[in-house]
């Protein structure tokens, strides 16, 4: 499958105009806290399924330095790459979602760039200190777009990560380049880990305002999806390693 995509891309990469210059923030290698640990301090879940048993234990985590865009892939960029797309994102500056990992992944490589892995994703969130949201461990719900519509990326200045990285908790959720597998030192077992879903992270916009749950938008949180789901609450943003 991922032959016939890259065979795809590379008729497109014939086709299109070169990528859109967009500003990336540098994170540096290093360490930082991953993942949570159990106990008072996490919210009451109310049920397996939103327990985030899959990000446990928290950890220190090395990862080298690497790029990261600083805000969500816009429409208006991806409609460079994919002229005769047909999404119902059409306002200039908003997120492009409702696209696959697949056209995700395949714009990160049109565009000389990579998607980020979870790890990454998350240390750019997060910073160094295992916050749990991108201005503390308070949730605060008018912080991030967290309402019914999305807005243009960088529109929300309270949800923005020490390292300057807009979006992270609102706005729309993101694809990671990574399976969906076990955390290092987990004992956590799971039906689904292998090489069947990508992960994707962030909180986003929430079309049903009862029913709202503030641990999807914890930065820990992970969610696995099939690669060729197009959601409507879903979009990207690319890296680069150093």
């Amino acid at each position: 499958m991922r032959f016939v995509a890259s065979l795809c891309l590379l008729f497109i990469l014939s086709c299109n105009d070169a990528p859109p210059d967009i500003d990336m923030a540098f994170i540096p290698a290093g360490e930082f806290l991953l993942g949570l640990n159990p106990g008072k301090d996490l919210p009451q879940f109310i049920s397996k399924t939103t327990a985030s048993a899959n990000a446990q234990p928290m950890q220190n985590y090395y990862l080298d330095g690497f790029y990261i865009d600083l805000r969500e892939v816009a429409y208006e960029d991806f409609i460079r790459f994919k002229p005769l797309a047909k999404y119902k994102t059409r306002q200039a500056g908003e997120p492009v979602r409702g696209v696959s990992w697949y056209e995700a992944d395949a714009y990160c490589l049109w565009a000389k760039k990579r998607l980020p892995t979870e790890y990454e994703w998350e240390k750019a969130a997060r910073g160094n200190d295992g916050r749990l949201f991108v201005w503390g461990n308070k949730f605060a719900k008018d912080a991030a777009n967290l309402k019914r519509t999305v807005q243009k990326t960088g529109s929300m200045t309270g949800d923005k990560s020490v390292y300057g990285v807009y979006d992270m908790n609102g706005n729309v959720s993101e694809w990671t380049a990574s399976w969906y597998l076990p955390y290092p030192k987990s004992n956590y077992q799971d039906n689904n880990f292998g090489k069947k879903f990508k992960i994707t992270r962030g909180g986003a916009i929430n079309k049903r305002e009862h029913g709202f749950m503030e641990e999807f938008a914890m930065l820990p949180y992970r969610n696995y999806v099939p690669r060729d789901i197009r959601a409507w609450d879903t979009g990207f943003r690319c890296a680069k390693s150093k």
